[in-house]
């Protein structure tokens, strides 16, 4: 039996949340292909439900939701994360993608997909991506959270940015190490910095004007890349916006405080989409057995059919 497999196996002698969170983590652990808009893009994918789109960070993949992409799905939706182009073990341009070429891929991935309207999750630099996505093509959006989002175009913000990125270091687990230091490898400086100096130049508040959806905004309590300060003046932009601080979270609160992440997240789209979701052992992010929360990234693709 493939490791991916026997999580699905064990889950049969489980009880009810226990059981779904073990299925939802041995779906979340295969990685699939879908070509859309050129590219061969990867992304994981776990559950059945309203659709809820995880768009990863600067430099990141779809490895960088192993902490919630199982719980989010456990909780009652059918979750989807792709690696953005040229991130991950997706195949992009060097020079990177601006802001507008990150929606249209996102939008080019929910279209393969044939995903229909459906609520999108960012995370710091792709929170701008779900912006100019909810947007450009509101209908495909039903709800947008936004998770340490970046924007700021203040004078001096790359050096600001740069020394918050130094600083948080310390501030995160030491097991996010080798997942960002992975992922960023293989995106390569050249990448990453481009695609870190075209964030800067799209407009985060020209778009946040124009958002029609109902919007979360979520700070990291300890974030000293995307301060609280900043997130409330997002937030303050959108029409239909909350802000939530997470305590004791750093810039990576997707990963360092998952719990809290992840039950703001269901706890907010349960409201704005009118559901009944799952909770309690689905939102303990925990080691399960020896292995939920330290679900390796699948090195297996398998193509979708």
């Amino acid at each position: 039996m493939t490791g991916a497999a026997r999580p699905a196996a064990e889950a049969e002698a489980m009880p009810g949340g226990t059981r779904r969170l073990a299925a939802c983590a041995a779906q979340w652990a295969v990685t699939h292909r879908v070509m859309a808009g050129g590219w061969n893009l990867r992304y994981r994918e776990a559950g059945a439900g309203p659709v809820l789109v995880l768009v990863h960070g600067l430099g990141c993949s779809t490895d960088y939701w192993v902490r919630n992409g199982a719980w989010l799905a456990a909780a009652g939706f059918r979750v989807l994360a792709p690696d953005l182009p040229g991130f991950g073990r997706t195949e992009g341009p060097r020079t990177g993608l601006s802001i507008v070429q990150q929606a249209y891929a996102v939008s080019v991935f929910a279209e393969a997909m044939r995903l229909g309207p459906a609520a999108y999750l960012g995370h710091s630099l792709s929170c701008q991506t779900v912006l100019e996505l909810a947007c450009t093509e509101p209908e495909r959006v039903t709800a947008i959270v936004l998770a340490a989002p970046t924007g700021d175009r203040r004078k001096k913000r790359l050096l600001h940015e740069a020394v918050g990125f130094l600083r948080d270091i310390p501030r995160e687990p030491p097991s996010l190490v080798p997942l960002v230091v992975d992922a960023y490898l293989r995106a390569g400086v050249v990448r990453w910095t481009r695609t870190w100096l075209a964030g800067k130049r799209h407009d985060a508040f020209h778009a946040a004007r124009e958002i029609q959806v109902p919007a979360l905004v979520l700070a990291g309590e300890r974030d000293p890349v995307v301060p609280v300060k900043f997130a409330r003046a997002i937030a303050n932009t959108i029409r239909s916006a909350r802000l939530q601080v997470i305590p004791q979270a750093a810039h990576a609160l997707i990963y360092d405080q998952p719990a809290g992440f992840n039950a703001a997240v269901v706890g907010f789209l349960s409201e704005v989409l009118g559901l009944e979701t799952a909770t309690g052992a689905e939102m303990e992010t925990e080691t399960m057995d020896g292995g939920v929360d330290g679900l390796e990234p699948a090195r297996r693709s398998v193509r979708s059919e």
